[in-house]
C-alpha cells in the first residue's frame, strides 16, 4: 500500500473513516482544506494529458500510455497528476468531477 511499512500498518489498523475523519481535523486546525474526489472517479485509466478514458486498466500494466494523443508515463504518476486536476477544479470551480472536462 505505501512504501512506509509503520504508516501503512496505522492506517490499515483504523480504517479509512477514521484516517480521513482525522485528517479533516488537522486540516481544520492548521486551515488547510481538505478536497475529497468521487471515490469511483477514473484516476488510472484517465489520461493526464488529454482526458480520455481507457475501457480497461490491468493492474499488472504499470506504464499509463495514451492510444489517443502518445502520452506515456508511470501509472500512479497519472493518477497522481488526474487526482490533482480534480481537486483543483472541485477547488477553483465548485464543479462535481463528473460534469467536468475528466469525463472522458
Amino acid at each position: 500500500m505505501m512504501s512506509n511499512h509503520k504508516l501503512a500498518k496505522a492506517v490499515a489498523d483504523m480504517g479509512f473513516y477514521e484516517f480521513r475523519r482525522q485528517l479533516k481535523y488537522k486540516c481544520e486546525l492548521y486551515g488547510s482544506e481538505l478536497i475529497v474526489v468521487d471515490r469511483w472517479f477514473p484516476s488510472s485509466k484517465t489520461c493526464s494529458n488529454c482526458g480520455t478514458v481507457k475501457e480497461s486498466l490491468l493492474l499488472s500494466e504499470r506504464i499509463f500510455n495514451c492510444e489517443r494523443c502518445g502520452f506515456s508515463c508511470e501509472r500512479d504518476l497519472n493518477a497522481a497528476l488526474n487526482l490533482a486536476m480534480a481537486g483543483s477544479l472541485l477547488r477553483n470551480a465548485n464543479a462535481n468531477v463528473r460534469d467536468s472536462l475528466w469525463t472522458g
